[in-house]
């Protein structure tokens, strides 16, 4: 009788910690993102002891998220540790640890974490909305009081949102991942009964699609639409509707889509115009050139280690012309990987996607109840990863800890499909 009560406190502090995710930038908020990270991993390691006795590392998912931990240590002190690289390495731990968490963890508590994760998203959202509409006015009188910063005014200046997030392309990545997770929620009620409810998850979504276009994130935008696309395609399997045809509500996705570009193309006018200007040393496609020419240099000159887990930047001085911005970035997750954890971190991560892959189209094909949420679900996973192929949210745990968390989710319906089947 003591251990459940344990394991049900543990899992609702976990879940509150969830929650607050991302609401703290640890980059913004150095000590109180320090302490709640180290509370964060000191909560999940408890519960994850608490429930030990589920086999750890079955050779799926779970085994090749091992490896990858152990490529990332490696990568760390071969090459020489720094004070920068340990501290992104506890930053990180919590990803690995929450992984094996959503991988383990019965129906009810998958459901609770869903439904925490998109309501944090929603609340997140609704403030983003207000600091485009409000909260950038008092922001600009706090600068004229405390003085300001190139990046701050950059992006006042084109009035695009970023809430908690450290950036808005951050932000974008963000929230197109909790747009599919939130379509998935609402296709799971659509065979509930209490139509109430159901509108509230669209309500939802809706809110985060205003916020997506309020980010101007042009990377975001196309991503989100790549990925709806490849989306509504896979609903063709989905047989989750009763009083609207698959056909009519693919056909409203359509048109809401389109109605979704036009509106973006008005709010971000001025911003697209600028990608067309390659002249402009400043240009986004013109940075992102540098960042991967950089990183194939890196990958060539240490072709087996790497520079080091998130030692990028600085190396990046050394690669970059004199024109080109300081980053610590690559903006594309696989050459990153490859340039700072060499041949072997980018084996074992590709080894990983393409798992992903395998267990997430199983588990879609998968005709039950849950399937729309599993559809939706599995999109926001792909959307990441479309995303960190121009952009670099891979490496903030505060929004890179809910593509981990999916990815344990998929290995964990996974499971129970295999299990029924056994059965």
């Amino acid at each position: 009788m003591i251990k459940p009560k344990i394991e049900s406190l543990v899992w609702s502090i976990l879940l509150v910690f969830i929650f607050f995710r991302p609401f703290l930038s640890e980059y913004a908020f150095i000590t109180a993102g320090f302490w709640y990270v180290l509370i964060l991993i000191f909560c999940s390691i408890f519960f994850l002891v608490i429930i030990a006795e589920k086999v750890l590392f079955p050779f799926r998912l779970n085994f090749l998220l091992a490896l990858f931990a152990i490529a990332i240590i490696i990568s760390v002190i071969f090459p020489g540790y720094t004070d920068w690289n340990l501290y992104e390495l506890f930053l990180f731990i919590p990803n690995i640890i929450i992984f094996y968490i959503a991988g383990k963890i019965n129906p009810r508590q998958q459901k609770q974490l869903i439904h925490i994760i998109f309501l944090s998203a929603c609340i997140i959202s609704l403030y983003g909305i207000y600091q485009y509409f409000v909260g950038f006015n008092h922001t600009v009188e706090y600068l004229k009081r405390t003085g300001s910063t190139d990046y701050l005014d950059g992006l006042l200046s084109r009035r695009r949102i970023f809430a908690t997030v450290i950036s808005p392309n951050i932000f974008a990545s963000y929230i197109v991942m909790m747009l599919f997770v939130g379509t998935g929620l609402a296709l799971y009620n659509t065979q509930d009964n209490t139509q109430g409810k159901n509108m509230l998850y669209w309500l939802g979504v809706c809110v985060m699609a205003i916020a997506l276009l309020l980010t101007k994130s042009l990377g975001g935008i196309l991503t989100f639409i790549i990925t709806f696309l490849i989306f509504l395609n896979s609903l063709m399997r989905y047989k989750g509707f009763k009083k609207i045809t698959l056909k009519r509500f693919t056909l409203i996705m359509i048109f809401l889509l389109c109605v979704f570009i036009l509106i973006y193309g008005f709010f971000a006018r001025d911003r697209i115009a600028q990608f067309f200007d390659l002249k402009n040393p400043n240009n986004s496609i013109v940075q992102r050139f540098y960042y991967m020419k950089a990183s194939i240099g890196m990958i060539k000159d240490f072709p087996l280690t790497g520079v080091g887990w998130r030692n990028f930047g600085l190396f990046y001085e050394f690669y970059k012309p004199d024109s080109a911005n300081i980053s610590h970035y690559s903006h594309n997750v696989f050459l990153q990987i490859t340039a700072e954890m060499g041949p072997l971190g980018l084996v074992v991560f590709l080894a990983i996607i393409i798992k992903f892959f395998q267990l997430g189209l199983k588990v879609i094909r998968k005709k039950d109840e849950e399937q729309g949420l599993k559809i939706g679900l599995f999109f926001a996973g792909v959307a990441f990863l479309i995303h960190n192929l121009i952009e670099l949210s891979f490496y903030f745990s505060q929004v890179a800890l809910f593509w981990w968390i999916i990815l344990g989710l998929i290995s964990n319906f996974s499971s129970q499909i295999g299990n029924k089947n056994t059965a």
